[in-house]
């Protein structure tokens, strides 16, 4: 089986060649159900060298076979009553097309500038809804080898919210940090700063109080100066969730639309008499 299915990878290789031909040849059978060259012509990618083709026509024409395998043990097994899908099919074929109007629909009358005032009252007027589920905090997180030269200088001003310190720390850790980020005007979840550090922190609220976190590990230091922080259960600050805001009021108004669209087409069907319901 093996040495007939590379045999006929090895026509299909070659189809690029067969398009002036009149016949389309078979490359696979099962039962009586046929596989030919022509079918496998739309399966190729542009600028695919000979060896991929061949891989890509294998991996189809296996995949033709298990499916027809499986197809014909299926309408061996089943009952007349289950291999009836007609409905099925119906139903699905009427969801997908519905699906696929509604998108061009909406593509086509969607609104996606959403205003910063809009965000704002968004925002306010369902708080309660954007609970932080972890801690996120405005923070500096820097790695630094012990030997560094800068070392000593950066873990002296790390904590500092000077704004000279805060510039000459930046020179510093830009110099010789193995790894330097200063988040102090975006808030992140403190799980990307604790994946950073090679120890876990097991009292988290400890952690916050002191506000700052040092750590060593063979070769390495980690320092950690936390400039604000909102523990988990409370409310999420607005720049910390914009974007999903902004996301919300856009899915609301795409189902605004489709619900519209809908209303629209009952009213003109009702008044155009194009349905009747029966009691």
């Amino acid at each position: 089986m093996n040495r007939l299915v590379f045999s006929l990878i090895i026509i299909t290789g070659l189809l690029a060649a067969c398009h002036n031909s009149k016949e389309s040849r078979p490359v696979a059978k099962v039962y009586d159900k046929y596989l030919y060259e022509s079918d496998l012509q739309n399966i190729f990618l542009t600028n695919v060298n000979p060896e991929d083709s061949i891989l890509i026509a294998k991996a189809y024409i296996e995949k033709w076979v298990q499916t027809q395998l499986l197809l014909k043990q299926a309408e061996n097994n089943l009952s007349d009553k289950e291999k009836n899908v007609a409905h099925q099919l119906e139903d699905y074929r009427a969801s997908l097309l519905i699906h696929k109007y509604e998108q061009v629909y909406v593509n086509q009358k969607l609104d996606t500038l959403v205003k910063d005032s809009e965000i704002e009252q968004y925002y306010y007027a369902n708080k309660d809804n954007f609970v932080l589920s972890e801690p996120i905090v405005k923070a500096l997180f820097i790695k630094l080898r012990k030997e560094a030269p800068q070392t000593p200088k950066i873990r002296e001003i790390y904590r500092s919210k000077r704004q000279d310190d805060i510039q000459l720390l930046d020179n510093l850790a830009y110099q010789a940090a193995i790894y330097y980020d200063f988040f102090n005007d975006k808030w992140i979840p403190f799980s990307v700063i604790t994946r950073q550090l090679p120890y876990s922190i097991d009292d988290i609220r400890q952690a916050f109080s002191r506000q700052y976190i040092e750590l060593e590990d063979g070769s390495f230091i980690y320092l950690v100066s936390l400039r604000e922080v909102k523990e988990q259960g409370e409310i999420a600050p607005l720049t910390y969730i914009t974007n999903e805001i902004k996301q919300l009021i856009i899915n609301s108004r795409k189902q605004n639309l489709i619900d519209q669209l809908e209303r629209n087409l009952l009213i003109k069907a009702k008044d155009d008499r194009n349905f009747e319901i029966y009691k």
